[in-house]
């Protein structure tokens, strides 16, 4: 399983997929509140599909916009830090 974090266009997307197959997603329209909501909206999508952050394997991070955003740059270092994490574990 891995969790994908899409951001596009003032819209950020978080996609649960297993075998390159969604098997949920959640979306808000980015209103400069990511570092408050990401976590938050991440934990909530576990939780609804009954799963622990040891479940996933990979956070990845896609993006259209230009890393210079803040958004993107809090985005890339959640996903580093999940990574890092789980790798260590």
């Amino acid at each position: 399983m891995k969790i994908i974090i899409k951001i596009e266009d003032r819209k950020v997307e978080l996609i649960l997929e297993n075998n390159n197959k969604i098997v949920d997603k959640f979306s808000w329209r980015e209103e400069r509140n990511l570092s408050q909501k990401l976590l938050v909206e991440i934990d909530n999508l576990l939780k609804k599909n009954k799963l622990k952050s040891l479940d996933i394997k990979n956070m990845q991070v896609k993006t259209d916009i230009s890393e210079r955003f803040t958004t993107v740059r809090i985005a890339k270092i959640v996903a580093k830090t999940f990574n890092f994490n789980n790798k260590a574990l």
